[in-house]
């Protein structure tokens, strides 16, 4: 009864850890430290890089500023007039719309207006600019006219921390005036922005901001979508490009997976801040790209029903990102990225009850692999562990892939993968005590063994109890000093004094062989007696062997030879004058060395039915006499040194 009352305990206790390890998790999920986001984010770009990546659309195409570019027309920024030409281009090739990923806020000090007034203020000179085609003077109205003829979007950058350098807020594309944000929202808001020269800006069919604010670590997982200012909602460039294309934003709205921005029938979901995740669709490259100097020098690809945008993928120009799929990845292609998510309708989505569902996931995980703990042994836990985390990871990966839900997986492993290990441990220590309760139980019941084995001896010799228990005393002191002793060092660790001490009690259980007459006998033996006599070690050891065959157990074979060992031997001497071998030295082993003294002293210093006790002096004496020939001389070292122990001993048990 007893038995199972404390099994019960160690259940609950086990139960009661794991419930208080999921706790705590859920707990850390729920407050979110900025730790937890950084390796959920990391986990997100190892999960997004095993979904099955899906092809672009044809629509989006890139006009790369790039390196080939900046070779042929010169450094940036270009003049105006050079950008009109590749914008009439891309009208010419029969791009939909043009999209610009740049930010031309200051006139083009290239056009001949500006240089003649420039010159006429620094130096008093004037340049004849008669002759000259009016829409060459200036190359600002010359891009204006450009950005007329074709829908075109052209970017501005907003920025959110106030700057009284700044001009005001500029004349913008807002998506609605006046409209009441949501209560779930928390949009990024503008305190100004740089804006297009007005005149650009007049003449573009849309506006949107190029903002890409990346996470803590620097990679762009989420770009905004929408921005705030002066309760104005602001389309990003590429939902500004979307609007243009025909998709009007209806507003804003919330249902059960969240915020979202209603674009005709699609609702595209958005977080808090007004951002959408990115759908990659790979590395850096996979969008249809156009060198702007081939454009505007070769023949023109075919570009009907297409989307261009315009933008800066030299190395030098910084536009370059890190990204889940590249470390390189340019804006345009970001851009990119987006527009064809829109197009597609494939955005990914981190959802409203993304952080309840995987709380309850933790709560359900942590309750299941505890109970496992519980009921299961090792190999079925491992099996557990192992298909549970399978199991978490595929669920999230397939969550991804297919609805585009983001739900982590990051907690639900950490719960599995510490439930298992904590009480792994703590239920490993529960079956270690056990195990050492039952070994105490079987070390009991040894010891009971060889006492009443020593017992049986003591009912033929009234005298053998005493002295059992004497030497046992007698051996352990001595095998202690020796132990300290480099010599013996490698010889006596804990467990092997510890066996000596155990097995001491049985040297002399081949007794119970001697006939009474010999055994009993208050006058001195007879040769052939005395001959009947030795022959007690030779039971003693046969009996041993043969208990030493039977057991099946190693750690009683060990005892049981060590205790063989010493009833054969230790009625040996060190000039090999003893018996029943006649072994000398080292020889002898050492339990029987030990044995040799032990057994002697005591039999000095006790009365037996054939002499009267001797007082420890004398029995000092004769074992010091004794050195290098009956026994040997380390262990009489060691006798000598703690013969005051030896005394109390004889003392105790007399």
């Amino acid at each position: 009864m007893k038995r199972q009352r404390y099994r019960r305990r160690d259940i609950l206790r086990l139960l009661g850890t794991g419930c208080v390890i999921t706790l705590c998790v859920v707990i850390l999920h729920v407050v979110r430290p900025e730790l937890l986001t950084h390796f959920e984010r990391k986990v997100y770009d190892v999960l997004l890089s095993q979904t099955s990546q899906r092809p672009p659309s044809p629509v989006p195409v890139l006009i790369a500023i790039d390196d080939k570019s900046l070779t042929a027309l010169g450094q940036w920024p270009w003049p105006r007039h050079v950008l009109a030409s590749l914008i009439t281009r891309l009208h010419e090739a029969g791009a939909d719309i043009v999209t610009l990923d740049l930010i031309l806020s200051a006139r083009d000090r290239t056009s001949p207006l500006l240089v003649q007034e420039e010159l006429r203020q620094t130096t008093g000179f004037s340049i004849d600019l008669e002759g000259l085609p009016q829409n060459r003077l200036d190359h600002d109205r010359l891009l204006a006219e450009a950005l007329a003829k074709m829908p075109t979007v052209l970017g501005h950058k907003l920025l959110f921390t106030p700057n009284h350098d700044k001009a005001p807020f500029c004349e913008v594309h807002p998506i609605l005036s006046g409209q009441s944000i949501p209560a779930g929202l928390s949009l990024h808001t503008a305190e100004t922005a740089v804006c297009p020269l007005t005149i650009l800006n007049a003449a573009a069919t849309n506006s949107g901001f190029i903002n890409a604010l990346p996470d803590s670590d620097g990679v762009i997982r989420r770009t905004p979508l929408i921005a705030l200012h002066a309760d104005k909602l602001l389309p990003s460039l590429i939902l500004a490009t979307v609007m243009t294309r025909g998709e009007t934003a209806v507003g804003l709205g919330q249902d059960a997976d969240g915020n979202f921005v209603q674009l005709g029938r699609k609702r595209t979901h958005i977080d808090a801040q007004g951002n959408v995740l990115l759908r990659y669709r790979g590395p850096s490259g996979t969008f249809t790209t156009y060198s702007a100097t081939d454009i505007l020098g070769g023949p023109l690809p075919d570009l009907q029903g297409r989307v261009a945008i315009v933008g800066p993928t030299a190395s030098g120009l910084g536009d370059n990102h890190a990204t889940p799929v590249d470390r390189v990845f340019p804006g345009i292609e970001v851009h990119a990225t987006l527009l064809d998510n829109l197009l597609q309708k494939d955005t990914l989505i981190r959802p409203a009850w993304a952080i309840g569902a995987e709380a309850c996931a933790i709560a359900a995980v942590g309750l299941l692999s505890s109970l496992l703990m519980m009921s299961a042994g090792p190999l079925t836990c491992a099996a557990g562990l192992l298909v549970g985390a399978t199991g978490v990871w595929s669920a999230s990966l397939w969550l991804l892939n297919g609805p585009g839900y983001w739900i982590s997986p990051l907690s639900t492993e950490i719960i599995l993968l510490g439930n298992m290990a904590l009480l792994s441990l703590i239920k490993y220590g529960m079956e270690e005590r056990e195990l050492r309760i039952r070994s105490r139980q079987l070390l009991h019941a040894q010891d009971a063994t060889i006492m009443s084995l020593t017992a049986l001896a003591e009912t033929r010799d009234p005298e053998t109890g005493g002295h059992i228990r004497r030497t046992r005393e007698y051996v352990l002191v001595l095998a202690r000093v020796l132990a300290r002793k480099p010599k013996f060092k490698k010889y006596l660790d804990r467990d092997t004094i510890e066996l000596l001490y155990k097995s001491a009690p049985l040297h002399d259980i081949g007794k119970v062989g001697i006939a009474d007459s010999i055994l009993l006998k208050p006058d001195s033996l007879t040769r052939e007696e005395f001959k009947a006599m030795q022959r007690h070690t030779l039971l003693g050891a046969e009996t041993l062997a043969e208990a030493e065959r039977q057991s099946t157990d190693s750690g009683d074979r060990s005892f049981l030879g060590l205790a063989r060992e010493i009833a054969l031997s230790h009625h040996e001497k060190w000039d090999g004058s003893g018996y029943p071998q006649g072994l000398k030295a080292e020889a002898i082993p050492l339990g029987g060395r030990l044995m040799a003294l032990a057994d002697v002293y005591d039999a000095l210093v006790t009365k037996r039915v054939y002499k009267d006790a001797m007082p420890h002096k004398e029995a000092l004496q004769i074992i010091l006499a004794g050195r290098g020939a009956h026994f040997d001389p380390d262990v009489v070292d060691a006798f000598e040194e703690t013969q005051l122990e030896f005394l109390a001993i004889s003392n105790r048990y007399d």
